[in-house]
């Protein structure tokens, strides 16, 4: 990150500085453009330069690469969302639709309420689901209900994927928005990071366990069974969203109406620079772990991989 980025941002988050001022048209263009100019920047062949000395700092593990050979990255950002062996990230449980697992290499923080999260981790004054869906029918279901919020810092592998295994509900629909930090100093403060950033919000219908209906049992006309899938049973929202220095949140993975998903699949990748996805569930439709709920009243984030086991469905 170059340095006046980070003094300014150490100033604009870090300090007393007023904050009315993050909120001004100015601040928003200029988080924009600069995320943009660095897009730019890293898209470019001559960005391979820096692929190594990223590798040294973070110390990262080569031996992880789909593509292990440097030389075949025609930019650093080629490198920065890099693929993984397949073998790399085993997903827990894979064939239990009943487990949850974590979306992403990352920071992470689970809340059983979204009342908790914004008590404990999420201080923006003007959070809320409607906020963060700009959807008030969507939203409405998800009040009361849980979320999990995973945070990619800048060394994390930064391709995506799904945590459930279900069916597109509707095609991915895109918000407009600026390009705040995700760090904790951001989002422990009063700016309202997650509903003002850019973000892509993906409908997923559960899946249920093979052979059984929403009422285990039941033989009722309005739940149907097709491949283990209930299309009448339940749903959760999973958001993308782009942060300072992330140009673009690209969707790879299913996105038609219809497509099946497993957990695990790929669902897309940020561009350079930290990221975040957040996961919701209805009221009382999941149990997370709870020494991930424990650390996270507190505070505090857990290191977590892509496919490990982070909660149930109840």
């Amino acid at each position: 990150m170059p340095i006046y980025v980070r003094i300014g941002m150490h100033l604009l988050f870090a300090t007393m500085l007023d904050r009315k001022l993050l909120q001004t048209h100015k601040i928003h263009h200029l988080f924009s453009a600069e995320s943009v100019k660095q897009g730019k920047h890293f898209d470019a062949s001559e960005s391979v330069a820096q692929i190594e000395h990223f590798i040294k700092t973070y110390k990262l593990d080569l031996s992880e690469l789909l593509q292990p050979d440097l030389k075949q990255y025609k930019s650093f950002n080629e490198f920065f969302y890099r693929k993984l062996r397949p073998d790399a990230r085993p997903i827990h449980f894979v064939d239990n639709p009943n487990i949850i697992v974590s979306s992403a290499d990352c920071r992470l923080c689970v809340f059983e309420s979204i009342s908790a999260a914004t008590q404990v981790w999420i201080k923006g004054k003007l959070f809320s689901i409607k906020e963060l869906l700009k959807d008030e029918i969507l939203a409405s279901k998800y009040e009361g209900g849980s979320i999990a919020l995973f945070r990619l810092a800048p060394q994390d592998y930064h391709r995506f994927h799904s945590p459930v295994t279900g069916t597109i509900v509707k095609e991915p629909f895109k918000i407009a928005g600026t390009y705040y930090t995700v760090n904790p100093m951001a989002v422990n403060s009063d700016i309202n990071v997650f509903t003002e950033n850019v973000r892509q919000v993906t409908l997923i219908d559960l899946e249920q366990e093979e052979g059984k209906d929403e009422d285990e049992g039941s033989n009722n006309s309005n739940s149907t069974n097709t491949g283990g899938r209930n299309a009448q049973f339940d749903q959760c929202v999973f958001v993308s969203i782009g942060a300072l220095l992330v140009g673009s949140v690209q969707l790879t993975g299913a996105k038609e109406p219809g497509n099946r998903v497993r957990k695990g699949d790929e669902l897309g990748f940020f561009a350079y620079g930290g990221s975040t996805c957040i996961l919701l569930f209805k009221a009382g439709a999941v149990q997370f772990d709870q020494d991930l709920v424990a650390s996270s009243l507190k505070g505090i984030e857990t290191l977590v991989r892509m496919g490990e086991c982070i909660g149930e469905r109840k």
